[in-house]
């Protein structure tokens, strides 16, 4: 079975820093697992050592196995209009971005009879979710027009690098910050939290402060990985060995490799390639797409290379390799945070922690 395996003392220290850097800067921190039934070790550290509250994706489907949080979460998607009952249980914070799925939301509330807080999410420039930064106004006036009303206005929030790549600058960030001075000048309306994701925002705290309204980030793949998404880039502070994907050898034969006469796609719907051919040593590894993103894996052993995924295997060339192996051996991976993400969450990846 594939495992991925967690460094604690190496995740204490990237959760140290980045609580340390953060408060440095006014940041409280927001942690993103996406997993909404995330093993409790996670959140017991992130919570422990300093971080504001933790941001997750997904709707937990299965009641039993959610976590304890010392604060409710914040679900760091859009809402769906069909989950609004499950977005008012579990969470104490949602982002939202559709003036009717907001008004839906508070009539939840209501019959729920609870309150539940919203960050309006605007776009600045990535094309992902938000009202765009004119809009923002009219919708905050909207929202304080709703009554009765059972939600709150918490604040305003926006995300950089996952969809256009976009990086932060001094107009993107200036545009949410002076958002959040024109809703409380011109509306008189409070903007607790002003909002920012992700890990690309790192590299311009490495030079300077946010400007002064951002209060809040929202952090995932540095804490795991130690890098700083869109650019890929290592953090120098952080340790980038937290996570090690590993699996072991099913099989290890010499066989000779060349294009069939008759070459269709492969078990995932694209051409295979042939770049080395001849009698090649290959070896059979316990995984696939169900486990993990194999293309997200880098061998740490120099000479294997991967050269075929489908479901539940990946298959490997280890020719080249110097170092012994043999069936049952282990062979342990870096990891993007694709593959991470996908192991994380994968119910056939064993989750093992290292102290």
């Amino acid at each position: 079975m594939s495992q991925l395996i967690l460094n604690l003392d190496k995740l204490r220290h990237n959760i140290r820093f980045l609580s340390r850097h953060c408060r440095e800067h006014g940041l409280g921190i927001t942690g993103i697992i996406k997993d909404p039934c995330a093993d409790q070790i996670i959140i017991n550290q992130m919570m422990a050592l300093g971080f504001e509250n933790i941001g997750i994706s997904k709707v937990p489907k299965n009641p039993a196995a959610k976590p304890v949080f010392s604060k409710r979460p914040i679900y760091i998607t859009l809402p769906s209009i069909h989950e609004l009952p499950d977005i008012v249980r579990y969470f104490g914070t949602s982002f939202n971005s559709e003036i009717t799925v907001i008004e839906q939301l508070n009539q939840t509330a209501i019959a729920m009879n609870c309150s539940h807080s919203i960050l309006l999410m605007v776009d600045t420039g990535d094309l992902r979710e938000g009202v765009m930064p004119e809009q923002v106004l009219d919708t905050v006036r909207e929202i304080h027009r709703i009554r009765p009303r059972n939600i709150n206005f918490a604040g305003i929030g926006t995300n950089l690098g996952c969809c256009a790549g976009t990086l932060p600058d001094e107009h993107n960030l200036g545009i949410i910050s002076e958002l959040a001075d024109q809703i409380e000048y011109t509306l008189d309306i409070e903007v607790k939290t002003v909002s920012v994701g992700g890990s690309v925002l790192l590299k311009w705290l490495q030079q300077k402060p946010l400007p002064g309204r951002i209060n809040n980030i929202r952090l995932g793949e540095s804490l795991f990985l130690g890098t700083i998404p869109t650019i890929n880039q290592v953090h120098p502070d952080l340790d980038t060995r937290v996570a090690t994907f590993t699996s072991d050898i099913l099989e290890i034969q010499e066989k000779r490799v060349m294009p069939p006469q008759l070459c269709g796609k492969d078990a995932l719907g694209t051409l295979p390639e042939f770049s080395h051919q001849g009698i090649r040593k290959r070896a059979i590894l316990n995984f696939g797409i169900c486990d993990t993103c194999p293309s997200g894996l880098t061998p740490i052993i120099p000479g294997i290379q991967i050269v075929s995924v489908n479901s539940n295997y990946t298959l490997a060339d280890i020719t080249d390799c110097t170092h012994p192996l043999k069936v049952g051996d282990f062979i342990d991976f870096t990891m993007n945070y694709q593959a991470f993400l996908q192991s994380l969450i994968s119910p056939f990846t064993q989750i093992r922690y290292l102290e």
